[in-house]
């Protein structure tokens, strides 16, 4: 079962979401039937309308196929790797705190794995393990995730592209979960901390042993030398200027914060004329997005169009032959096909889905049945629909939209935002259908069985936090 283990759950989970198409009736009183057939033209689709995701991921592994083979990159892991040796522990509980924090104040998730490679290869090469490496990582990523403070949807209620925080889509103030938010983010990271250098002290101790390939492409290579003409500044302001842009282009200025210096730039840019020609919009392209509106659908093809350019650049920087910076490029694309593939396949469940209507469905047989649901009922249905819907848009339509309808309690508004928003990033630290799980599985080559035995325990714990600080919120 460990080889291939999150291939056969996700199969497992389209099968199921077959079978209880055949029994769970929708609002007319008849089964939605996901045929055969159907599943293959929903995987068409899905593909249709997430392959900028897939492209994404291929084009990130290529980005990293050419860095390499970057002696500039080789010098930058080796630099950072000799001056933290003495230090590693310490390193490790602050990367853990800065992508923590970084998803906390910016909502970020799948984005961020741009940046995971590359820390991964620096955790690799301090002799720590892949598990160690992943939770430090994406298991940061989503602990600041589950309580940022700047975590945003798009509002399926409006014509354009409005994105608000979970509060706002509940109706309630933006920042009335502020506090409650910081304990979950200062306590959620403790937690990982204390999780994290307990499996180092077990492993050093020989207490625990899991069955994880070697693999020594992720460490680049035995970096070695002292490369005394080869320059550190241009990879590292690359990788910079990457993270910069990631921000300024992702985080909804606008509609967030009131902020819209970029959108009247934007404007300004878009309709600059000499006489009637239009310079941007003729010259580089008519198809572009202000810096806040990234969220845009297809907006992953600007981040793979900045990577190529990036990779083009360490070409000339590292002096790369263009065939060997091609070759390189492919090379690191193969790598991300098992996770492309996978993602199709979680993209293929959500449509199965959102077409099959099993999760609003269900809100209404128990809503019926029960006559009101209640914040633990509510809690199964978000665990629930954040599994099926990995696209957090989705989600909102097939399950928090539905969740809204039948709850009529204004005073639970709060606890629904937070809610929402806890246990949707709690799933992706273990729903097999999470993006960015199977990106960092799948890149690391960890059975996901391994993950769930090192991760349940923690989870757990992230789990009792969440509920009792929900709980303390509903007293208040």
């Amino acid at each position: 079962m460990k080889k291939h283990s999150l291939f056969k759950i996700v199969l497992i989970i389209l099968a199921l979401l077959v079978i209880t198409s055949y029994f769970i009736p929708t609002e007319s009183g008849s089964a939605s039937y996901l045929g055969i057939g159907t599943v293959f033209l929903n995987s068409i689709q899905s593909f249709y309308y997430f392959f900028d995701t897939a492209l994404f991921l291929f084009v990130v592994g290529g980005f990293y196929g050419v860095l390499s083979k970057s002696d500039g990159y080789k010098k930058l892991l080796d630099s950072i790797v000799s001056a933290i040796k003495p230090n590693s522990k310490k390193f490790i509980f602050i990367i853990i705190a800065l992508f923590a924090i970084i998803s906390f104040l910016t909502g970020f998730t799948l984005n961020l794995f741009i940046f995971i490679p590359f820390i991964i290869s620096i955790i690799l090469l301090l002799g720590y393990d892949k598990l160690v490496a992943m939770s430090s990582t994406v298991g940061a990523i989503v602990v600041g995730y589950l309580s940022s403070l700047f975590a945003t949807i798009r509002d399926p209620n409006s014509y354009s592209a409005t994105y608000v925080t979970f509060e706002e889509y509940v109706g309630v103030d933006k920042f009335v979960n502020t506090f409650p938010k910081l304990i979950l983010l200062i306590l959620g990271v403790a937690l990982l901390i204390y999780f994290v250098n307990r499996h180092i002290a077990n492993v050093e101790n020989k207490k625990v042993k899991y069955e994880l390939n070697e693999d020594d492409d992720l460490k680049v290579s035995e970096v070695k030398g002292n490369y005394k003409n080869i320059k550190l500044w241009p990879i590292a302001t690359i990788l910079s200027i990457i993270f910069v842009l990631l921000v300024l282009g992702y985080v909804p200025w606008n509609s967030l914060f009131g902020i819209s210096v970029f959108d009247d730039f934007h404007t300004w840019l878009t309709s600059l004329k000499i006489n009637d020609f239009e310079v941007f919009n003729n010259i580089i392209t008519p198809m572009s997005y202000a810096f806040g509106q990234w969220n845009q659908l297809g907006s992953y093809m600007i981040i793979c169009c900045i990577l190529v350019i990036a990779s083009l650049i360490i070409k000339f920087v590292s002096k790369m032959k263009f065939d060997e910076m091609l070759d390189a490029f492919v090379l690191g694309m193969k790598k991300m096909l098992p996770t492309a593939v996978l993602t199709t396949l979680s993209f293929t469940i959500l449509i199965c889905a959102v077409n099959s209507g099993l999760v609003s469905n269900l809100i209404t047989l128990v809503n019926d049945s029960l006559g009101s649901i209640n914040i633990v009922v509510a809690s199964l249905f978000n665990i629930l629909g954040s599994l099926l819907y990995t696209d957090i848009y989705y989600t909102v339509i097939g399950t928090y939209s539905p969740l809204l309808s039948v709850i009529t309690d204004e005073g639970l508004m709060q606890v629904l935002a937070l809610n929402f928003q806890a246990l949707n990033g709690l799933v992706m630290l273990i729903g097999p259908t999470s993006l960015i799980l199977i990106a960092g599985l799948t890149y690391l080559d960890i059975p996901y069985t391994t993950w769930v035995k090192y991760i349940w325990r923690f989870i757990l714990m992230l789990f009792i936090l969440i509920f009792a600080v929900l709980m303390i919120v509903s007293l208040i």
